[in-house]
């Protein structure tokens, strides 16, 4: 069982602000900056499979991989309900999978920060390593260690509606400093208010921030050629205001 197991059918619903193709667009622009326009792209923690219908949608010929069963279920049923053949896998991003010769990987949702070790993270960058062809660009978000550091954690409280359902988030953090960890204790309680019942969902979800020179280390260990960092959805440096962090990277050519 995953960390999203409980938590993946209330994922969507959770998230419907999120603006899957605007996300999408900007992603889009930066592979293009960095001479990759079409072709094949894998969606590494793929998840439900927003983004990658978004690439589908784009004409980009696309696979995605996600370690929850259940999130690639649902990313299956809304492929073919959408009339789009993508081969979606349940698998590790950290284990080098049959993925090969694709133009582009992309890794999004904070993928990386779910890697809390320099092995783990390493690990991550070597499975995109293996699926790209020479020359193929990496595009990944993570959180950025400046703004936690800078920002601290916080208690969070999301609710919605959509009748006759009421869903509460709480977002409970505990830092760890020594560790650059953080661990969002998730309680979520989903109200049917036609019934009158409430469920009770419990999630931790153990993150890790990262530094700039991190990234670029592991990415050169991995036989990359790191190309750029900046804060998510800009072209600007990453900064103290925004924990979203983005990095694209470079396959290198030579052996």
């Amino acid at each position: 069982m995953t960390v999203f197991a409980d938590y993946a059918p209330w994922y969507d619903l959770l998230y419907q602000d999120k603006d899957y193709a605007a996300e999408t667009a900007f992603v889009e622009a930066r592979l293009r900056d960095h001479g990759v326009s079409s072709g094949k792209l894998l969606d590494l923690g793929c998840g439900t499979g927003l983004h990658a219908l978004a690439f589908a949608r784009q004409g980009w010929n696309v696979a995605g991989v996600d370690l929850s069963d259940e999130m690639i279920a649902r990313a299956k049923t809304r492929a073919g309900q959408a009339g789009l053949s993508i081969p979606f896998r349940q698998g590790n991003a950290c284990e080098t999978g049959p993925e090969r010769d694709f133009d582009a990987v992309v890794s999004l949702f904070h993928v990386a920060s779910y890697q809390t070790s320099r092995d783990a993270l390493t690990a991550m960058f070597c499975t995109a390593h293996a699926a790209l062809k020479p020359g193929g660009v990496f595009f990944f978000d993570y959180w950025h260690g400046g703004a936690v550091l800078a920002q601290g954690v916080e208690t969070r409280v999301k609710v919605i509606e959509q009748k006759p359902l009421r869903l509460t988030r709480i977002a409970q953090s505990d830092h760890d400093e020594q560790a650059a960890t953080v661990t969002v204790n998730y309680t979520l309680f989903c109200e049917d208010m036609d019934r009158a019942t409430i469920r009770r969902v419990d999630e931790a979800h153990h993150m890790r921030y990262w530094f700039p020179f991190e990234i670029d280390a592991a990415l050169a260990a991995s036989g990359f050629e790191p190309a750029a960092h900046a804060a998510w959805l800009t072209q600007d440096a990453p900064n103290s205001k925004s924990w979203a962090a983005y990095a694209v990277a470079r396959k290198s050519v030579a052996p």
